[in-house]
């Protein structure tokens, strides 16, 4: 909250008051939401990138040339994160694990700011039960000669939901039936979206190639792999 308020505070004078937009982070929101290029460069400012902030593009790590159908994709889902920040995950693992792997590596992060647990259109906010993640994680997996999706807890979510993009998933401490924790507390999001972004990683986890999920001893987390056998 802290960041988001010292954000809109900057950009209040140049851009927020001339467009007449809150001076606030709803006003930084909703700027964002309406406008793909803000979008962008909220994404350039708070994550260091180039790419728009939902979904950044692959970056080709250990060497090797810029190839898709002879390279691996890894497309890392991130969390809620440390107090509903959210930003790009596994960058320094996955930068270390490309020197020593035997083929090219791209990277992609894909964020989910809109705590949605990856059910919302993120240049809209709507919830859309996964509409655009599906589409668009579809378009960018589809030219890789192999496919795997990483991710711990929301992202871990996100991961095994969209698993049929995939040729593997890694998850971590997924949430797979989100009416079991309080921290997904969206209004739009209730009981029976909830219960479809569980029937949806069921589905998917049937059709998986290859899933390999962690957890903890964490009774809660525990929990969450009764909702899944054939994975578990």
């Amino acid at each position: 909250d802290a960041i988001a308020e010292s954000l809109a505070e900057a950009l209040a004078p140049a851009v927020l008051r001339p467009l007449g937009f809150p001076e606030s982070p709803l006003g930084l929101w909703s700027l964002a939401a309406v406008e793909s290029r803000a979008a962008a460069a909220i994404g350039r400012h708070w994550h260091l990138s180039d790419g728009l902030a939902p979904l950044f593009p692959p970056r080709l790590v250990g060497g090797g040339r810029d190839d898709p159908s002879a390279t691996t994709l890894v497309v890392a889902f991130s969390s809620l994160g440390w107090h509903g920040l959210a930003r790009a995950e596994w960058r320094g693992a996955l930068d270390a694990a490309a020197a020593s792997h035997p083929s090219p590596l791209a990277i992609a992060h894909a964020l989910d700011t809109a705590k949605s647990w990856y059910a919302a259109n993120p240049r809209t906010g709507a919830i859309d039960d996964g509409a655009w993640w599906r589409e668009a994680l579809a378009q960018l997996c589809a030219p890789y000669k192999r496919v795997v999706f990483l991710g711990d807890s929301m992202g871990a979510t996100a991961a095994l939901r969209y698993a049929k993009c995939a040729d593997a998933v890694v998850a971590y401490v997924p949430q797979v039936d989100l009416r079991d924790f309080t921290r997904c507390d969206r209004a739009d999001l209730d009981d029976e979206r909830k219960a479809n972004v569980r029937a949806a990683i069921v589905r998917a986890c049937d059709e998986a190639a290859s899933i390999s999920i962690h957890v903890g001893r964490d009774a809660d987390d525990l929990y969450q792999l009764n909702y899944l056998p054939r994975a578990a």
